[in-house]
């Protein structure tokens, strides 16, 4: 994406994006504003300047600290269920951006209103992800027992959130993990997602603009060489970086050299299916997992390794692909992006594949990828015909983030294999995108990341679990009976 500085009046063509700073809109800053180029129009941001910086030098770092979990949840599930409505006039104007700006199909700009919907609304399931993460789901608003200490959570305190653009739904949840975890939250959107970011903490300030969350969360937009932005991730608390390797180097190199930086870098995923699998369910799945988002997830679906005979597995997703493809039309491709795909096209008929096409797939049945780390993405499929699902493993690295097999009874015989070869996810296809209550993500349980463990110990007077003595280190000493110390 293409960002450039203009004088103080926008473009006629670009559309305005706000920031929002601490609970306030802010239209305009005296800087020159930044145009940012997306698929299908202009967006105009104000400059991220040095008086963006003060303002968030102003903020409370540990304002959340004493909110209870449950009235943040409540605040985000009040915010949720106007995101679940339609006629909420910024849902509506946020689906219309998604088309307009970043050429999703009105099905799938949908859909991801219904997501970030979904997501903020899932309290509860928000409470046993604190659980499975933490360690207790009150650990946040009290201190736990844990054996021979009381620990708590503490939000780290100023949390700047680097976005992705290929997945909206993945910005929200990097927003909500740090307000969950009770951090000020600091959101820089993407140039290839300039809208999500806003849109939320917008939505925010519809319910209540005075609320702790709503103050909490701020959406901005800079530019890598801006001086006001690499101080602002140098004082930050927390970094959590989304995106190519170009914008997570970016986050670490800047960050402080104690602050923990959570990176979701570029992945691929694929697809393992044996000789006993249920060739419809399997096709069905696989096609689900490849038309979502067009393939630019990291849990895309883009290649599958498929044991035997490959044509009935084919058959199936010739069938499903299309139907899959009139319930969620494809994005608008630009014209490099169609360049890539009719190249990687001709290089695959040179190369002896077979290709079958459809209005908007491809599939291309190949018998040994030359390169798995190369694929154009726009919904083209490979299909890897094998002997043994374990020819599979040599394309399995740790740019590899989930593996969905199908049928679900062999997963025991893959999947020590493959989380060895680097994979970090296993599923089974068609839920490539749904991540379960106690998963990893790219095999870390962020929420570590976003607070500080405290721990309160026992005191002298209380006997440790299999201590014989009363714990007097100096008596101990003069006695000469450490060694009765049981640690």
């Amino acid at each position: 994406m293409n960002e450039v500085a203009t004088p103080a009046t926008m473009p006629a063509t670009a559309r305005r994006v706000p920031f929002v700073l601490g609970g306030r809109r802010i239209e305009s800053t005296s800087g020159a504003d930044v145009v940012v180029q997306t698929p299908s129009g202009e967006v105009c941001f104000p400059a991220f300047e040095e008086s963006a910086l003060l303002e968030i030098d102003c903020f409370e770092r540990q304002m959340l600290a004493d909110v209870p979990l449950q009235e943040i949840l409540s605040f985000l599930n009040r915010v949720g269920k106007h995101w679940k409505s339609e006629e909420y006039s910024r849902r509506r104007i946020y689906i219309r951006q998604l088309q307009e700006l970043l050429g999703y199909s009105p099905q799938a700009a949908a859909a991801e209103a219904d997501r970030i919907g979904i997501l903020l609304t899932a309290h509860a399931r928000m409470y046993d992800i604190v659980a499975a993460e933490l360690g207790s789901r009150f650990i946040l608003d009290e201190w736990i027992a844990r054996e021979e200490a009381w620990v708590r959570a503490f939000p780290r305190g100023l949390s700047v959130h680097v976005l992705p653009g290929n997945v909206p739904l993945s910005g929200v949840i990097s927003i909500v993990r740090a307000l969950v975890t009770k951090n000020v939250c600091i959101a820089k959107a993407a140039s290839a997602d300039p809208i999500t970011p806003s849109a939320l903490a917008l939505s925010f300030l519809d319910v209540d603009p005075a609320h702790p969350v709503a103050r909490a969360t701020s959406a901005v937009y800079w530019r890598p060489s801006d001086p006001a932005a690499i101080q602002l991730v140098s004082q930050a608390d927390s970094v959590c970086a989304w995106g190519g390797q170009e914008a997570i180097s970016w986050a670490r190199r800047h960050a402080g050299d104690d602050v923990p930086v959570l990176s979701f870098g570029p992945k691929r995923s694929v697809a393992l299916v044996g000789r006993d699998a249920d060739i419809v369910a399997a096709a069905r799945g696989i096609a689900h997992d490849v038309v979502l988002y067009d393939q630019r997830a990291c849990f895309s679906t883009q290649r599958v390794f498929a044991e035997g005979d490959t044509s009935r597995l084919v058959e199936g997703l010739r069938d499903e692909l299309d139907e899959h493809c009139r319930l969620i039309g494809p994005a608008s491709q630009s014209d490099d992006e169609l360049a890539r795909v009719q190249l990687a096209r001709l290089e695959d008929t040179f190369h002896g594949a077979v290709l079958e096409s459809g209005e908007h797939w491809t599939i291309v049945v190949q018998r040994c990828p030359p390169d798995a780390s190369e694929h154009p993405l726009g919904r083209v499929l490979y299909v890897h015909p094998v002997e043994s699902l374990k020819e599979a493993y040599s394309f399995i690295g740790p740019d590899v983030q989930t593996v969905s097999v199908a049928p679900w009874a062999i997963l025991s015989q893959h999947r020590d294999a493959l989380a060895r070869c680097g994979a970090s996810r296993l599923v089974e296809p068609g839920l490539s995108n749904l991540f379960r209550i106690g998963a990893t993500h790219d095999a870390v349980n962020p929420l570590q990341a976003l607070v500080r463990m405290v721990a309160v110990e026992a005191p002298a007077a209380v006997h440790g679990k299999g201590m014989v003595v009363a714990v007097n280190q100096t008596e101990l000493l003069k006695a000469g009976n450490l060694k009765d110390l049981v640690l």
